[in-house]
């Protein structure tokens, strides 16, 4: 069974997200260098605990978290840390890429400022959905494309018009563990998961 769970953004109390990345360190015992491998993987873990409930919600809540079992389901998530944006255009790739971490985009209000620094874009839908954070401030230029510096770096190979999601980006995140229940008094049910994007 493979499950996508969608939960309301509204339903999170709090968060952590963290990029980890596939390197070793190893220092030198003589004279404290670091040599640091490498290996090229990336990829997001977050931290969730979600807002207390009682009562039908709370059972609704348990029921769909339960679903995800210990990694066998997914969660599909609208990052509420992540501030929605109104863009009435839709912003597409101007180029291919099959790797790596830059990406030519077109779509955007010409002239204007494309993304800042520390936004967030998603590519793909379903199963194939991919959170990126933007590294620099992109001003599009006067035919309203733009160069975006994003992390983690793209896995898979993207066509020319692939369309990202810069309003509400989401992440897909698959349960590193089973998701805990605390049930306090007069049924209060507290609700935390552990969780790596899925790739």
């Amino acid at each position: 069974m493979n499950v996508i769970v969608e939960l309301p953004r509204t339903w999170v109390a709090s968060l952590e997200r963290r990029l980890v990345t596939a390197t070793s360190q190893t220092p030198s015992p003589f004279t404290g260098t670091t040599e640091v491998q490498d290996w090229g993987g990336e990829w997001w873990e977050y931290e969730i605990e979600f807002a207390a409930q009682s009562g039908p919600l709370a059972r609704s809540v348990g029921a769909a978290l339960t679903a995800l079992g210990s990694g066998r389901g997914l969660l599909l998530l609208a990052d509420p840390s992540i501030e929605a944006k109104t863009l009435a255009q839709t912003i597409t790739l101007q180029l291919a890429v099959s790797s790596g971490n830059l990406l030519q985009t077109q779509g955007w209000p010409p002239g204007s400022p494309a993304v800042l620094s520390g936004d967030f874009i998603s590519i793909g839908s379903g199963r194939g959905t991919r959170l990126h954070q933007v590294g620099f401030d992109v001003v599009a230029n006067a035919n309203g494309q733009a160069a975006l510096t994003i992390f983690p770096a793209i896995r898979s190979s993207l066509p020319v018009g692939t369309v990202l999601e810069v309003n509400q980006p989401k992440v897909l995140l698959r349960p590193t563990s089973s998701v805990p229940t605390r049930i306090e008094r007069v049924a209060r049910h507290q609700f935390t998961m552990s969780a790596r994007e899925a790739i």
